[in-house]
C-alpha cells in the first residue's frame, strides 16, 4: 500500500480544458487545480450565471462541510489521502450580490472504502475531475436568509 502514495507524483500540472457540446460543457480539470476555484473562473469567463452540475474524478483532499441548523454555520473537515474517489459531484451555479456562487455537494471514497460527503468548500484534483455542465437561459439568484442563516434561492 505504501507505493500507492506516490502513483500520481510524476503526473505534470497541466490547467482546465473543456469542449462546448450543444448548450453545455464538458470541463476536465488537472491534478493540483481546486474544483470550486477553477468552476467559478469558467463560469466567469464563459459568462454562465445560473446552471447545474455534476461530476466525477480523483481527489487528493477535500474539505468537506455540515451545516448547524442551531449556529447557523458550517463545520468542517479536512480528508486526504493518497487518492479520494471522487463518486459524485452535484451542484448549481447562481448569482449572488452580483458575483457567481457555487454552492456544491460531494461524496467521496478514500483506499479503505469508507465514504464521507457533504458541502463541499473546496477539493484539489488528483489526477483529474470531469464535470458536466448545464447552463440555464436565465439568471438565478441567491438572497440572504437572516431566519435561516444560509444564501437561499431567490425567485
Amino acid at each position: 500500500m505504501e507505493r500507492q502514495k506516490h502513483l500520481f507524483t510524476n503526473i505534470l500540472y497541466d490547467s482546465m480544458d473543456y469542449k462546448k457540446v450543444g448548450e453545455h460543457y464538458v470541463i476536465r480539470l488537472e491534478k493540483g487545480e481546486k474544483v470550486i476555484e477553477k468552476l467559478t473562473e469558467f463560469c466567469k469567463k464563459t459568462g454562465t450565471k445560473s446552471g447545474h452540475f455534476a461530476g466525477i474524478g480523483g481527489l487528493s483532499e477535500a474539505k468537506i462541510g455540515h451545516l448547524s441548523i442551531e449556529k447557523k454555520k458550517y463545520h468542517s473537515k479536512v480528508f486526504k489521502d493518497s487518492l479520494l474517489e471522487l463518486i459524485s459531484l452535484q451542484g448549481n451555479v447562481t448569482m449572488s450580490e452580483g458575483e457567481v456562487k457555487i454552492h456544491a455537494h460531494i461524496l467521496i471514497g478514500d483506499s479503505k472504502f469508507r465514504t464521507f460527503g457533504g458541502h463541499l468548500m473546496e477539493a484539489k484534483v488528483l489526477p483529474t475531475c470531469e464535470i458536466v455542465l448545464f447552463p440555464f437561459s436565465e439568471t438565478i439568484n441567491r438572497k440572504h436568509n437572516e431566519r435561516i442563516g444560509l444564501q437561499l434561492l431567490d425567485f
